[in-house]
């Protein structure tokens, strides 16, 4: 029997030929599996050619049954079990014994049709249901009842016509061009409220008629009303679309529920979540909150940041692990197979909600360590500017050629400068968040630029209206210092580079322009310039993606006016509001 299954029928000798048709579709053999079980009641249970047939008739069915796999071996128990059931079928076989196979054949075809997904596909299941359910009404209960059936001779000449003509159809009708089920596959609760409906509306039609005294037609068909009508009520007070109570809704929820829904549940984590600020203080109060299970003593967590208990101890404990999350908990008797189902949901939900509870802290912390980088970063900026500054009016003190009058007018008017810029600095230090600084006269500010810079070899040209504009200091100082000094940088690796700061005032608008005749930049880099941290030989990348974000806090835009070869040209202006 292992061998002759519907998925390796077809790999067997030649001689075997004629069963590969029934093999390639499973509709075929749950067909001829019929037509062989009609044969079998029409010569009927009593004889030994009825039972004969109704013996290849299990056959057949066993080859077509979709619970087990058609590859699997079956044992030497696992044949003396089936050849134990046979024998037993056989042997206790009358009319009312096959009521109750119908009815079982009934409820698992009708399960195949509820895993099938399209309608070509359940159409076979449906009308072999159909079938049984016409035979099992027609052909099989007339000879249960006790009472003559009046329409007897009218069941006689449909089973002769209408019936087998519907199980030939079962096995004629072309199969689906794809499967849209898995071999296998079948709705066991939808096969048992199936067998339930047949087996309630027989019970029910036998009650009617010895009751009410009703003929056999009459008595199940007001079974069948009975049992159709119970059911549409079920169908609208299960549905939540239709305006009924909701019971399939209820339901579910009780399914995943000991006590403490699963909806309750996730309530009281969120709730939990809020309150408690560490991992370790969300599993503790959510782990008392289980004490409200019923059959739940108490038990012990153990995370990565600590580990505590909650409750007594009780005879049992089950352990249950979910992503670095341990509860052990204590019951005052062993659970269920769906108790201990339910609680392992329990603790993984709690382990979810503890692991975005640690990411939430060390994002915190990230969030913590880069203000702290920026601050350094801006903090650094403006203390290699200041080196710079110092450094030119050291270098400038040491020229052997410098007066002396010339040198002090300088070191007076760029010690303030220096003095105040270092402020600044330390102002930022105790206050971190990114100040613009004071605004200064932009003719003042740009006399204090031409002599911080005179020493260095920088061309400076003004134009436009300089008087009644004033800027922020610490921008236009930080934006100056790092382009000037990268340009400085440049001329290293190009010797007799020309560099031009430009300021032009105009129209209440002010653009300061440092400009460069050397190499363009390549593209990729141009692209990332002032928008993420760069690596480049002049040590491009940092300082302009600082101040560029210091400049865009004040209202102001430093881009790339200019690369090209001669002209590689930075502009800070106003932004333009969007």
């Amino acid at each position: 029997m292992a061998g002759m299954t519907r998925d390796n029928i077809a790999t067997h000798p030649r001689w075997l030929a004629p069963w590969r048709w029934f093999g390639r579709t499973p509709s075929r053999l749950l067909g001829a599996s019929l037509i062989v079980l009609h044969l079998g009641m029409l010569q009927g249970v009593e004889s030994l050619v009825g039972r004969t047939l109704l013996l290849a008739h299990l056959g057949v069915f066993l080859i077509w049954q979709p619970v087990v796999r058609g590859g699997y071996r079956l044992a030497t128990r696992d044949l003396l079990v089936m050849a134990a059931l046979i024998v037993v079928f056989l042997l206790t076989m009358s009319w009312g014994v096959l009521a109750i196979w119908l009815m079982v054949l009934a409820g698992v075809i009708g399960g195949g049709a509820f895993a099938e997904i399209t309608a070509r596909g359940r159409l076979p299941y449906q009308l072999a249901v159909a079938y049984l359910v016409c035979s099992l009404f027609m052909m099989v209960l007339p000879r249960v009842v006790p009472v003559a059936v009046a329409e007897r001779p009218l069941f006689d000449v449909l089973a002769l016509t209408v019936l087998p003509a519907l199980a030939l159809v079962v096995m004629l009708l072309p199969a689906a061009r794809e499967t849209s089920r898995r071999p296998g596959a079948i709705d066991f609760l939808s096969a048992i409220l199936l067998f339930l409906a047949l087996a309630l509306s027989t019970l029910g039609g036998f009650a009617f008629m010895w009751l009410l005294h009703l003929p056999y037609l009459a008595a199940l068909v007001t079974a069948l009303f009975a049992m159709a009508m119970v059911l549409f009520v079920l169908a609208w007070a299960w549905h939540p679309s239709v305006g009924g109570p909701q019971l399939g809704m209820v339901f579910a929820r009780r399914v995943l529920s000991t006590g403490l829904s699963f909806e309750e549940w996730l309530h009281e984590l969120a709730s939990v979540s809020v309150s408690a600020d560490t991992p370790d203080a969300l599993a503790d109060q959510a782990c008392r909150r289980m004490l409200r299970i019923p059959g739940v003593c108490g038990g012990h967590w153990r995370l990565a940041e600590g580990e505590g208990t909650f409750g007594e101890t009780a005879p049992v404990a089950r352990q249950l692990t979910q992503e670095g999350l341990t509860v052990t908990l204590y019951l005052r008797r062993a659970p269920s197979p769906a108790l201990s189902w339910h609680f392992s949901l329990m603790v993984r939900m709690l382990a979810e909600f503890c692991r975005e509870k640690r990411h939430a802290r060390q994002l915190e912390t990230l969030s913590y360590l880069r203000a702290i980088h920026e601050t350094g970063a801006r903090l650094t900026h403006d203390v290699k500017n200041l080196l710079q500054s110092l450094n030119t009016l050291c270098f400038t003190a040491a020229r052997p050629e410098v007066e002396e009058a010339a040198l002090r007018t300088l070191v007076s008017r760029q010690l303030p400068v220096i003095t105040r810029r270092l402020a600044s600095t330390l102002d930022k230090l105790n206050h971190p968040e990114a100040v613009a600084g004071e605004a200064v006269p932009l003719g003042m500010w740009w006399q204090e630029c031409c002599a911080r810079h005179a020493a260095s070899g920088v061309r400076f040209v003004a134009s436009g209206e300089l008087e009644g504009e004033r800027v922020p200091s610490v921008v236009f100082n930080s934006v100056v210092d790092n382009l000037v000094q990268n340009a400085l940088d440049k001329r290293l690796l190009a010797p007799g580079l020309g560099i031009t700061v430009r300021l032009v005032g105009r129209s209440g608008q002010v653009v300061l322009e440092v400009e460069d005749d050397g190499e363009a930049m390549p593209p990729p880099l141009a692209r990332q310039l002032m928008h993420a941290p760069v690596a480049s030989q002049s040590g491009l990348g940092m300082g302009l993606y600082q101040v560029a974000r210091l400049a865009g806090e004040a209202g102001y835009r430093l881009s790339l006016a200019s690369n090209r070869d001669g002209a590689v040209c930075f502009r800070l202006d106003q932004a333009v509001a969007a």
